[in-house]
């Protein structure tokens, strides 16, 4: 089982929880083989991410930063979001993002 964004995720991949919306209402069942129009059905209804049944290894791999430059990005976002409900699905992937954009160029 596997959280996987909905960019990433391909149709024929089965659904090993079920999709809910943001007020809660279940789109689809765990078990359900995606299509494409399952997908433009998430898109609608503002899903971005889904658990996928299997081991998948993530594009997205987040990789072995020190403690302190998590530390440092956390903080550095923070306070780039500090008015903004950082618990809003969009908010949160934006802040992942950016903390990751911050990280990737320090190391390099």
């Amino acid at each position: 089982m596997a959280k996987v964004l909905l960019d990433n995720v391909e149709i024929g991949m089965e659904l090993s929880a079920d999709v809910i919306d943001r007020q809660g209402r279940v789109l689809l069942k765990q078990g359900v083989v995606l299509t494409e129009k399952h997908l433009r059905i998430f898109n609608t209804w503002g899903v971005l991410e889904i658990e996928i049944a299997g081991d998948l290894e993530q594009e997205e791999t987040k990789k072995d930063y020190p403690p302190e430059l998590i530390e440092e990005a956390q903080l550095y976002v923070a306070t780039h979001f500090q008015h903004n409900d950082a618990n809003h699905p969009v908010i949160k992937n934006l802040i992942d993002y950016c903390q990751n954009h911050y990280m990737e160029n320090k190391v390099t």
